[in-house]
């Protein structure tokens, strides 16, 4: 009789999806279920939050450091891999040397949904070397007040043109589907809460 793997369910890729998961949360604290729901900002040289917070998602951060990141997530009880995303909301802006692309709203005044999804296409095409697998974007916000001061990030305020526009741009960064080595997941963002 063989004996028993050693490899936890939830990290036997053998396992089917569902029996992983119910393994992998039946083994997490409390504390730790929090800190997977948690998104922190990456921009210091200090990761210790790392460590004492295990959190699911890191944002701004990019090249050598995500791997560093990931190496001390690796180190926690679990070893739950770090979620990696970013703002390329219009271009990987926070990478020096990325192309900029036009604000959203800039780009909707165009009406050329094919234009959108050569930004989206582009912009993933930049961020995967950089170790970004994620933007939050495109925003879908309908923009009803000038006053507001992320209008500039929306497509503007006309609903056909941000579903139109958006679909286009969530086209170009996920590519032929997340199994695309090019693509990166695309976050349809605020609409729900903002505006």
């Amino acid at each position: 009789m063989t004996p028993p793997s050693s490899m936890p369910v939830y990290r036997n890729h053998a396992m089917s999806v569902d029996e992983r998961v119910v393994d992998l949360l039946g083994r997490m604290t409390l504390e730790e279920k929090i800190g997977q729901l948690m998104l922190w900002d990456g921009r210091s040289d200090d990761l210790s939050f790392i460590a004492t917070y295990q959190p699911g998602s890191i944002l701004h951060i990019h090249g050598s450091k995500v791997a560093r990141a990931m190496d001390l997530a690796a180190q926690n009880r679990l070893a739950i891999p770090l979620l990696v995303g970013e703002d390329a909301i219009h271009g990987h802006s926070f990478w020096k040397g990325a192309t900029i692309f036009p604000t959203q709203l800039a780009l909707a005044a165009s009406w050329n949904p094919a234009l959108l999804e050569q930004v989206g296409r582009a912009t993933a095409e930049e961020m995967i070397p950089t170790g970004i697998l994620w933007t939050f974007s495109p925003v879908l916000c309908l923009a009803r007040d000038l006053r507001w001061g992320r209008t500039g990030e929306t497509f503007g305020e006309d609903p056909y043109l941000i579903g139109e526009l958006g679909a286009a741009l969530i086209r170009g960064y996920q590519g032929k589907g997340l199994d695309d080595p090019t693509a990166v997941l695309a976050t349809a963002k605020h609409f729900a809460g903002y505006s």
